[in-house]
């Protein structure tokens, strides 16, 4: 530990996410009357009461991994001697060499502070469970079950969140973060590096004029139909995104070239013949087989480059991007 952080005048400390200290500051360290080797790599329950392990369990700990920190949280500490110690905890959550850590500051309260209800009664709970009145019992049931049902609510809009982040709000899709988070984990694990892979971009050909001849909210209606057919079209394993505006991008786990052109004109052919199709929609594709030696960055640069060659040479067509200094191979001509 620096030398600094270690007499700084606040209490200081690491949890990994079984409650282990890691660390512990000089500062900490004579507050409560250890020697470091009696506290680090012990469990934190050594150094708290029994009201604050309650505490840690039910709350700190949950709050800590919903938010990645605390702020301004009353607590209390247990001295060597047994003494109660209370102080005012602050606390972050950060990832270190792949493994999270929770890094604590304290300082020390001169006078007792009211802790939360919840907390008190978990105090009492704990104290005097063998004098307890069978309202009080009640009474601290109701509150652990509204501090679940809290946690349970921070959970789920957790989950909520997290795949507001990842999906596009309009079609349904995947958006560009989850479909790159996506597809570079086919490159980071070496026995990936084997697995066929195939990468389709999609673009709606002269979408502008649609948006300019049928207005914005039709554009947007047949985006999100697009986006259907795409979530229809997709295997298990496959990754539908929304590339951006009008493009939209599969990556195709275990699929070589034969089979990822196949998909890739069924899309397009249902597409162009769709009964809601009206508007003379249809879309240009590049495809993209992983080969030795690729990256993601040069898998779905071929499969751009297909895509280009799709529109230059008339549009509503498939394209095969095949390796730098061969000729794309299209599927599809304009007829």
């Amino acid at each position: 530990m620096d030398r600094q952080l270690d007499s700084a005048p606040f209490g200081y400390f690491t949890l990994d996410d079984t409650g282990i200290i890691v660390e512990i500051n000089q500062t900490l360290l004579r507050l409560l009357g250890y020697q470091r080797y009696e506290v680090e790599g012990k469990h934190i329950h050594l150094i708290l009461p029994n009201a604050s392990r309650s505490f840690y369990q039910l709350y700190f700990f949950p709050m800590i991994r919903l938010q990645n920190k605390v702020e301004e949280m009353y607590f209390s500490f247990k001295s060597k001697e047994g003494q109660e110690i209370s102080v005012l905890l602050n606390a972050v959550r950060q990832e270190r060499d792949g493994k999270m850590y929770n890094d604590c500051a304290c300082l020390r309260m001169m006078r007792r502070l009211e802790y939360e209800e919840v907390i008190l009664a978990a105090k009492k709970q704990v104290e005097t469970r063998n004098l307890m009145k069978q309202k009080q019992i009640a009474e601290l049931d109701r509150l652990r079950i509204e501090l679940e049902s809290k946690q349970n609510k921070l959970l789920a809009l957790n989950e909520t969140l997290q795949e507001m982040a990842i999906t596009d709000g309009l079609t349904g899709l995947g958006n560009r973060h989850y479909l790159q988070e996506s597809l570079s984990t086919y490159f980071m694990k070496p026995d990936e590096q084997t697995c066929p892979l195939s990468f389709l971009l999609i673009d709606i050909d002269f979408f502008k004029k649609v948006n300019d001849t049928y207005g914005h909210l039709t554009g947007d209606s047949i985006l999100q139909k697009l986006g259907q057919v795409f979530r229809e079209e997709s295997r298990e394993k496959d990754v539908a995104a929304r590339y951006g505006g009008e493009e939209f991008a599969l990556v195709l786990p275990a699929t070589e070239k034969v089979e990822a052109l196949e998909i890739a004109e069924r899309i397009r052919c249902r597409i162009e013949n769709a009964d809601w199709n009206t508007y003379g929609v249809t879309v240009s594709i590049g495809v993209a087989t992983k080969v030795p030696g690729d990256t993601e960055n040069s898998l779905q640069s071929r499969a751009d480059r297909a895509l280009y060659c799709s529109k230059d040479n008339g549009r509503n067509q498939t394209t095969f991007g095949l390796v730098e200094g061969t000729r794309p191979y299209k599927t599809r001509a304009v007829e």
